[in-house]
């Protein structure tokens, strides 16, 4: 199914159906944050040795450092980019009927992918405001939707 077939018959996505959707999200990234926190773990290991990264932890001191927090950043950002480029929808967004195209009804661009999750960090962390900010909006736009030139739209069932 094409990306402006999608949008024709298409509205707003309900604040309800999101955050739906970044919670099925949710488990995914936590998915790849374990797995590459494992990742880290090994690389570590191998580096100093089990003995001293066991003294380590149990002194309180980090096993992260910002090479891996930039690597988990990446991956996670990655994740979001990779699907929403392609499908126009992540996981959990094609579970709960909802994709992201730009404003002319195209599947988004890695700049506005970008875009969409440097906005959306925010807009989570003010408890999800610029989530519910599309209640309000004329035309059912998030923050993220606004900055980005983009749409979260509802895609009802094929029938």
């Amino acid at each position: 199914m094409t990306a402006e077939r999608n949008s024709k018959k298409a509205g707003p996505a309900p604040v309800w159906r999101r955050f739906a959707a970044i919670i099925y999200d949710s488990f995914l990234v936590l998915a790849i944050a374990l797995f590459m926190g494992f990742i880290n773990l090994g690389i570590q290991m191998q580096i100093y040795g089990s003995e001293q990264l066991k003294s380590m932890t149990e002194s309180g001191q980090s096993v992260g450092g910002p090479a891996f927090y930039m690597v988990l950043f990446l991956s996670i950002f990655s994740f979001f980019a990779f699907f929403w480029t392609r499908r126009g929808q992540t996981l959990g967004m094609q579970a709960w009927k909802i994709c992201i195209l730009s404003n002319e009804g195209n599947y988004i661009t890695l700049q506005q992918s970008l875009i969409r999750w440097f906005v959306a960090i925010p807009s989570l962390l003010l408890g999800g405001l610029g989530i519910f900010w599309s209640l309000w909006d004329k035309q059912g736009c998030s923050w993220q939707d606004r900055f980005s030139n983009t749409r979260t739209l509802y895609i009802p069932s094929q029938k």
